[in-house]
């Protein structure tokens, strides 16, 4: 079993006795033959949990879930998760396994199929399916990996984690619920980040206040004259509070004109932590 003590010790509390029962009895035929028993408990499992229990979400803190990211679930969800976490075989056989699983899955089992990923056996065979969920243009199975999944980052090279980052922001996507944004950001990223805000200034469009925060360091003169004028026309306070975190980290190459009007601005800058909870 890959999920915790923990783990299946919330999942059940929001059980009935029946649906435990239920859940308790798949678990141990799936661990005696999950070839025979699996996909008919898998793909059933919706219709053997009632309606309020299925949809009730469920958030359990990091330091009690190993690799998993649980924010927000469905109990039905999870309950998949929780019974992918079951199967155990040699590498080959597994492979196959999860491999069907994904080619015939529906649009809520790939949700959970690619929660799971950080669980899977093998997580090197799984890069490439990662990043075909990363492409998939259902909406709510890009979240499943781009959000609260840590096998993204851990496992993704440099140039497939930035086309996930870039997807992100395509796609209207929460980018501060991507696991390990700032840790694994990088110059190639910034320098697409840089042509993306150029494309949007010059088809008069809306900026995206973490762009700039994840190009900060990386930000020509033509970047800095852009963002200078989207500080200056900003309204919402937190989003101006974003686009000022990445003045201040270029003050030197600010023209004196900016540095003069927005002084106290600059040099009262709260810390990114702060802001960028403020931003959420």
């Amino acid at each position: 079993m890959k999920t915790n003590d923990k783990v299946s010790e919330r999942l059940f509390q929001l059980l009935s006795e029946d649906e435990k029962a239920y859940l308790a009895l798949s678990s141990k035929q799936i661990q005696e033959d999950y070839k025979k028993h699996f996909v008919r408990i898998f793909s059933t499992l919706n219709r053997r949990l009632t309606f309020e229990t299925r949809e009730s979400l469920i958030s359990i803190s990091p330091e009690d879930t190993d690799n998993l990211l649980i924010v927000n679930w469905t109990v039905l969800k999870l309950a998949r998760v929780w019974l992918l976490g079951q199967i155990a075989d040699d590498k080959e056989a597994y492979q196959q396994f999860i491999n069907r699983l994904f080619e015939f899955a529906d649009m809520h089992e790939l949700e959970a199929l690619y929660a799971a990923l950080p669980i899977l056996d093998y997580p090197e065979q799984w890069i490439e399916r990662c990043k075909e969920g990363i492409r998939n243009n259902i909406g709510t199975v890009q979240e499943a990996v781009i959000e609260h999944n840590k096998f993204p980052f851990l496992y993704l090279d440099e140039e497939s984690w930035n086309q996930l980052v870039l997807k992100a922001f395509f796609t209207s996507k929460k980018i501060l619920n991507i696991y390990g944004l700032f840790d694994k950001n990088n110059k190639p990223l910034a320098d697409s980040i840089v042509d993306y805000i150029y494309e949007r200034h010059s088809a008069k469009r809306e900026i995206h206040p973490m762009l700039w925060i994840l190009a900060k360091d990386y930000l020509p003169s033509r970047a800095l004259d852009i963002l200078a004028e989207a500080y200056n026309l900003e309204n919402d306070e937190a989003k101006k509070a974003l686009l000022l975190q990445a003045l201040a980290a270029n003050h030197a190459h600010l023209s004196e004109s900016f540095k003069i009007a927005h002084a106290q601005e600059l040099e009262q800058i709260s810390p990114i932590e702060q802001v960028l909870e403020a931003y959420k």
